[in-house]
């Protein structure tokens, strides 16, 4: 009878270990802009969250009629890094904001390329 709890937990703790392997953990860098600025090799392609004040907030829409939304978010100390979402965001210029999204060098969208950017999953 004991062999047998053995092997069930056993295979039990096997199972767990690999349904849980196949979900993704992603981690976001708590960071500051002017660390992405800074390092923006170490940064590029990974998940970032940071929190700055929105300037320069542009609403616009492709051809094919996608809203998005461009705005520059600025830090306490000067920092500044552009960011980009998809749709049309309800912000204010003045806002204070935490952007959590991809940093990204280089992105590109059809023919024109876009530098030191964030692609926002998320604007609060």
């Amino acid at each position: 009878m004991r062999l047998s709890s053995s092997r069930a937990f056993l295979g039990i703790f096997l199972v767990s270990i690999i349904v849980l392997g196949a979900f993704p953990i992603c981690v976001t860098a708590e960071t500051t802009i002017e660390e992405i600025m800074k390092n923006g090799d170490s940064y590029d392609g990974k998940d970032v969250s940071v929190t700055g004040t929105v300037s320069n907030l542009k609403f616009m829409a492709f051809e094919v009629g996608n809203n998005y939304t461009t705005f520059m978010l600025a830090s306490t100390s000067g920092g500044r890094i552009k960011v980009f979402a998809w749709g049309k965001l309800k912000l204010q210029v003045g806002q204070k904001v935490r952007v959590t999204g991809v940093f990204r060098k280089v992105s590109k969208a059809g023919a024109r390329y876009f530098y030191n950017q964030i692609v926002a999953s998320e604007v609060k």
